[in-house]
């Protein structure tokens, strides 16, 4: 497989898609635009608005280099369709891939890339039987989820790190119940367009390094998923890659492969009376063969499968 011929184009470095591992492959990943003036915010919305592509003209170099690429992952973004349209007329022998990291409910319409010469994928099972979606693995970049670990400033015993997403009134609930049994929890959701509360201190985003080494210094991560999501989310491959138990509502992990009851809590209304005892018990290894299937490496070979 040669991944000097593949090419990732997403939105910044903040992008899940922005890959450092992808790069020590030898896959191109860039960013649409190098930056973005007022000028090109504009473009892009007229782009989006009368489905034309004028913002090509301020493409990132990486439009130099088509010719010598075969095969082109996008995210799921309306920056996307317009880079797509560019690609299927001057590029047509480049295969391309859309790439859904949250529930299509939450994300670009399917629709949105419907006449375009293009493959939609997700993680989320349900959402590929319902729209015809190809279906991958979430995976993780192995090298952002390093961290010192035994750091006081970080420590706690349940730690979650997101956005609202009607999420609030459960992890407060959450957390509540935690404090009660004597842990240590750490809950920080951040502020964003997704609050529900009007009179809760929503906290400030940090970076993605610095989530990890709240995590990395947690006993457990918490995953309280979406309603309607049927895939996992980044949390649960955090918690594997970190040597982290995992505390989730997400039933679909009783179907992953590297589940074990040691290491795993399903959470449900019921048994929150449980979880002290999940913490207590020692971890079960999961074998290095799991692992590699939600490496960036593994993740990026299933397109090819």
């Amino acid at each position: 497989m040669d991944y000097n011929r593949m090419m990732i184009i997403t939105l910044d470095e903040k992008s899940v898609l922005f890959s450092t591992d992808a790069q020590k492959l030898g896959v191109h990943v860039e960013k649409y635009f190098s930056k973005r003036p007022f000028i090109v915010k504009l473009l892009n919305q007229l782009d989006k608005r009368i489905d034309t592509t004028f913002a090509r003209f301020f493409y990132g170099e990486w439009k130099n280099n088509l010719s010598e690429i075969d095969f082109i992952l996008l995210n799921s973004h309306y920056f996307s369709r317009p880079v797509i349209k560019y690609l299927n007329r001057k590029y047509p022998h480049i295969r391309i891939a859309i790439w859904y990291s949250n529930p299509v409910e939450k994300d670009t319409p399917v629709s949105y890339y419907a006449d375009l010469n293009c493959e939609l994928w997700s993680f989320d099972i349900g959402d590929c039987e319902k729209y015809q979606m190809h279906f991958n693995n979430q995976f993780i970049d192995e090298t952002k989820v390093v961290a010192s670990q035994e750091d006081p400033k970080y420590q706690s015993d349940v730690c979650f790190i997101g956005v609202d997403k009607q999420r609030l009134s459960y992890l407060l609930e959450l957390e509540a119940y935690f404090v009660e049994c004597n842990l240590n929890p750490f809950i920080y959701v951040v502020d964003s367009s997704k609050n529900s509360y009007s009179n809760y201190d929503y906290k400030k985003p940090i970076s993605y390094s610095e989530l990890i080494k709240y995590e990395a210094n947690t006993s457990a991560i918490l995953d309280v998923v979406q309603e309607n999501q049927h895939g996992i989310s980044l949390r649960p491959l955090e918690a594997l890659f970190l040597n982290k138990k995992l505390i989730t509502n997400n039933r679909t992990v009783l179907n992953m492969d590297f589940y074990e009851k040691e290491n795993i809590f399903l959470l449900n209304k019921q048994n929150m009376s449980e979880i002290l005892t999940f913490l207590k018990v020692p971890m079960k290894p999961v074998a290095e063969t799991v692992k590699e299937k939600y490496s960036f490496k593994g993740w990026l070979n299933n397109f090819f499968i």
